[in-house]
């Protein structure tokens, strides 16, 4: 078993300007602290030349039918809000078979709703927005799930624990997963210090704004 798996999906948010955004996620497996580490140094050096737009790795979670819970991370869940949870909209899922899901955490339980997930090889991306985004508020399977879910608690509350650089990314770590970002080419070369404090001012992305430009 390796300590790092490949989630079976890749995120592909559409946003402005038509562009795709790609994330790829993984989830830690196991804790044997040097195999993991190196494995992790792997992937981060595999993905680098792709420059994608995030890599995510997460901490081991157990899925249930009535909610996900995330192993080394227990945070007691409040009273959920229907239509609050941070972890829904803006990066629909679209899974091989067309299914388009609201979130991940619908991934776990979305065979129960059956015929009322949207599929894009049936309707537009504008429709299986809608009808998702519908049943995410209305329907009461969705909603009992959503109470009992985990990554309302994380997601609505978690706090950024750290920022930092770390062999070409920057990264931010969470309690639940740390997102790494690839360093652009042109800024690849500064000392690690003034990178990280170029991130945390928002420098970087005026100038990589500015660089798309010309």
């Amino acid at each position: 078993m390796h300590p790092y798996c490949l989630n079976n999906m890749v995120i592909l948010e559409v946003c402005g300007g038509g562009h795709l955004y790609v994330q790829v996620q993984f989830t830690e497996q196991f804790n044997e602290t040097t195999k993991a580490r190196k494995e992790l140094e792997d992937l981060l050096s595999f993905y680098q030349p792709h420059k994608l737009n995030q890599i995510s790795v997460n901490k081991m979670f157990i899925t249930t039918k009535e909610g996900v819970s995330y192993k080394d991370c227990s945070k007691e869940i409040p009273k959920y809000v229907v239509g609050t949870c941070k972890s829904y909209g803006g990066s629909y899922l679209i899974q091989t078979d067309g299914s388009v899901l609201g979130c991940c955490g619908e991934f776990y339980f979305y065979p129960q709703l059956k015929d009322k997930i949207p599929n894009i090889f049936k309707q537009s991306l504008e429709e299986c927005k809608k009808q998702s985004d519908s049943l995410y508020l209305n329907n009461p399977i969705f909603i009992d799930y959503c109470k009992h879910c985990s990554l309302y608690a994380v997601n609505n509350e978690e706090v950024l624990e750290r920022k930092f650089i770390h062999n070409g990314y920057f990264a931010m770590q969470y309690a639940t997963q740390t997102r790494y970002f690839v360093i652009p080419e042109y800024l690849a070369t500064l000392r690690e210090d003034i990178l990280l404090f170029m991130y945390e001012k928002g420098y970087v992305g005026e100038i990589k704004g500015f660089v798309n430009k010309t």
